[in-house]
């Protein structure tokens, strides 16, 4: 293993923990820059109802995400996010011209499905397997694709779910992956975004038992 370009343990005055770079200094204060973008629009999407909206802003947020990478040398999941950006703006576009009721054939999501979810699969093996870029390990790489993979489903699937836990466990493994690229800010994502999809959860269930004993109080009432 190469030996890094710098250390970013002083920096962050943590005399017990010594990241390593594998880029020089300024190309991290860079990837962080817009990691805190990416940032933003992680968490704003994930307290979006509207389909349609959060696919907008996933894709907003996978584009920062994408530059941050690649300034850190991280050319997988570089590469990964920028089709995980291209695919939800097309998507949005599509579920957009539903939404105003403009045409839409049905067999295009499908085919964009099958293009994203091919290009996913063939952009792994080249970059893991055949140019053999810097990653932690293949199999987190290869996790981290059938997360994707979850993803794409989603996006021609009704409503948010398939979505949301596909992008929980794909962040799970992002975790790993940013924190061996020295990504800080990155890995602070991957947690907030699935602490608040938890959070998402939480009030639909809190929702739902509100509206289950607004129902039971109804019946009651009614049968008195």
């Amino acid at each position: 293993m190469d030996a890094p370009y710098g250390q970013l343990g002083p920096f962050l005055g943590l005399s017990w923990l010594t990241f390593r770079l594998y880029v020089p200094l300024a190309q991290w204060y860079v990837s962080q820059f817009f990691a805190f973008f990416a940032f933003i629009f992680s968490v704003w999407s994930w307290q979006v109802k509207n389909k349609v909206r959060m696919m907008f802003l996933v894709g907003t947020f996978s584009a920062f995400l994408v530059l941050s990478a690649f300034f850190l040398g991280n050319y997988t999941l570089a590469l990964l996010f920028g089709l995980a950006a291209i695919r939800n703006y097309v998507f949005c576009f599509l579920d957009w011209r539903v939404s105003k009721g403009k045409h839409v054939a049905k067999w295009l999501p499908y085919m964009f499905a099958v293009i994203f979810a091919v290009s996913t699969i063939v952009s792994t093996i080249i970059l893991v397997h055949i140019v053999q870029v810097r990653t932690y390990g293949a199999w987190l790489e290869w996790l981290i694709c059938l997360t994707l993979l979850g993803l794409i489903i989603g996006n021609i699937l009704k409503g948010t779910n398939l979505m949301r836990f596909s992008f929980i466990a794909n962040r799970i493994f992002n975790i790993i992956n940013h924190a061996y690229f020295a990504n800080i800010i990155a890995v602070f994502i991957a947690i907030c975004a699935i602490l608040s999809n938890v959070v998402f959860y939480i009030r639909q269930w809190v929702s739902s038992l509100k509206e289950r004993k607004n129902v039971e109080n109804q019946e009651v009432q009614s049968a008195e």
